[in-house]
């Protein structure tokens, strides 16, 4: 069996401009798999895009359940070993899939138990590459860099591991929900991280910031609801890192005080994060 055929491609889409439906034809005419459209409006007409099959929401249902609907679509395809996930904005080269597949192979030969293997996740408009500022790489071998979570876009991933695993925490909805999987993964055994041989340039937030050496990466006002609640929910998690509670409680107390005087909208950001702390106190998921 050839490799493309036992890999499927899952892309996310939310209100997407022109320019990124005309990359995710190019991408549909490549690989099978299903497109999850969050969007108010359906952005193609039939039930399918080329090799990929359609699937229009009518209303953003979140990252994680989008996800997880593509999940359910592509385990009923038995001759799918592979899956990846991808946003509508993430530009990679045609053959990327099949390098990650044997990247990911690889790693697996040496004896490692992996769940979730990234790419180098390159800063579309900096050129610099995204690390986590929380936990430390652990460089394994040439192919592989063990890390606790890797961002979920252009991610690869074993079906046989989603059976034992499970999907996504569709009540997330949006923030942390590729944190929250890979550190259940680690739970169960698996190890997560990526290959330093493969590179995509995906936008992480909405904007950059500089604070002396500090970089603040600033997201769109409403998703500080949805961090401050999650964070709040997963806080109880006791698979959730430590290291992670700390410094993101840390991170998160900081921005509550400092944000509504230097980020532009800070104070309509300061009032979600308000509303988010209450819900996350309360399990409130809405």
């Amino acid at each position: 069996m050839e490799l493309e055929s036992r890999i499927a491609v899952i892309i996310i889409v939310f209100e997407p401009s022109s320019s990124e439906l005309e990359n995710i034809r190019h991408v549909s005419s490549l690989y099978k798999g299903v497109i999850v459209d969050n969007s108010s409006t359906s952005n193609f007409t039939a039930k399918s895009v080329n090799k990929m099959r359609y699937v229009a929401l009518g209303e953003n249902v979140g990252i994680a359940k989008a996800q997880n609907i593509g999940i359910e679509y592509v385990l009923r395809d038995e001759s799918v070993d592979y899956v990846f996930y991808f946003d509508q904005d993430s530009v990679f080269c045609d053959d990327y899939p099949l390098k990650m597949v044997r990247e990911y192979e690889c790693i697996k030969a040496h004896g490692i138990n992996i769940a979730a293997l990234g790419p180098t996740v390159v800063q579309k408009e900096t050129g610099e590459t995204y690390k986590s500022v929380i936990h430390k790489d652990r460089k394994i071998n040439s192919h592989f860099i063990q890390r606790k979570e890797v961002i979920a876009s252009g991610c690869c991933f074993r079906t046989a591991v989603f059976k034992d695993v499970g999907v996504n925490d569709a009540s997330l909805f949006i923030d942390f929900v590729d944190c929250e999987w890979c550190w259940r993964a680690y739970s169960k055994g698996y190890v997560c991280g990526i290959t330093p041989n493969v590179t995509i340039y995906h936008k992480v937030g909405r904007k950059e910031m500089h604070i002396g050496r500090h970089i603040i990466i600033v997201s769109a006002p409403f998703r500080y609801y949805y961090q401050y609640r999650n964070y709040m929910v997963l806080l109880r998690r006791s698979y959730v890192p430590l290291q992670w509670k700390v410094n993101k409680g840390v991170k998160f107390f900081l921005r509550y005080i400092y944000f509504p005087f230097v980020v532009e909208d800070g104070v309509k950001c300061w009032k979600y994060m308000s509303k988010g702390l209450l819900a996350g106190i309360k399990a409130v998921f809405k």
